[in-house]
């Protein structure tokens, strides 16, 4: 019973990217897939983003467009909170629709401001 509060409260690996259009979105998406480990899996994308293929085990949410370090910070907060108590992921792939802010988001991530999560280096 001890294992398995360790692991729940282990950090969620968060890999993170910038979508531009969609063949390149799922290109990255499915790449991304093929590294990380079995489910479950979770992707947030920011924006109005076209739908795209991804395995059952692979919850997708999405906040609204907008700078996710700044207006949207608390959409994405929330969202985040959530797939981690309901979902408990693995794995997670945070998908911006800009780079305008990616510095500042991705030394939140790092600075563990977003909660239990771990920046992935390779990000």
């Amino acid at each position: 019973m001890a294992s398995q509060s360790t692991a729940a409260a282990a950090p969620v690996r968060v890999s993170l990217r910038r979508a531009a259009g969609a063949q390149a979105r799922q290109a990255m998406l499915d790449s991304w897939l093929a590294t990380v480990p079995a489910a479950p899996r979770a992707v947030i994308a920011e924006g109005t983003f076209a739908d795209f293929a991804v395995p059952d085990d692979v919850t997708v949410a999405r906040v609204a467009a907008g700078c996710v370090c700044c207006v949207g910070l608390v959409p994405l907060r929330v969202t985040l909170t959530r797939l981690l108590r309901t979902v408990r992921p693995r794995a997670l792939l945070l998908l911006v629709a800009t780079d305008d802010h990616l510095p500042r988001l991705r030394a939140m991530l790092a600075a563990g401001e977003l909660g239990a999560v771990t920046l992935d280096e390779a990000a």
